[in-house]
């Protein structure tokens, strides 16, 4: 499953791999994060779109990061809805409670 310690330094290390400033890094992921999670952003739609423009207006080695970043937000994001999921099932008797799933 996840594991953000992974996460990060897979980040660091192609952070490496491009000479770029932890502080760089850093504020590719607080635009991303601003980008979807505006309040003001009318909807999925419109942060995609939000997100493909302001890719367009970085450069390779910061697309790469970005993604890197919305990959690890996904699947952080994904591995607590799992998890809430199977809390839920297990609490309403849907899953063996001697099955070792977790």
């Amino acid at each position: 499953m996840f594991d953000p310690r992974e996460e990060s330094l897979a980040l660091e290390i192609v952070r490496g791999f491009f000479d770029m400033p932890s502080e760089e890094m850093m504020k590719i992921g607080d635009k991303i994060k601003m980008l979807l999670f505006d309040p003001q952003t009318g909807g999925e739609q419109e942060a995609v779109a939000k997100l493909k423009e302001a890719l367009a207006e970085m450069s390779r080695e910061q697309s790469l990061i970005a993604g890197m970043f919305l990959s690890g937000l996904l699947r952080c994001n994904l591995a607590q809805q799992i998890e809430q999921e199977f809390q839920k099932a297990k609490a309403e008797g849907n899953i063996d409670s001697n099955c070792d799933c977790a």
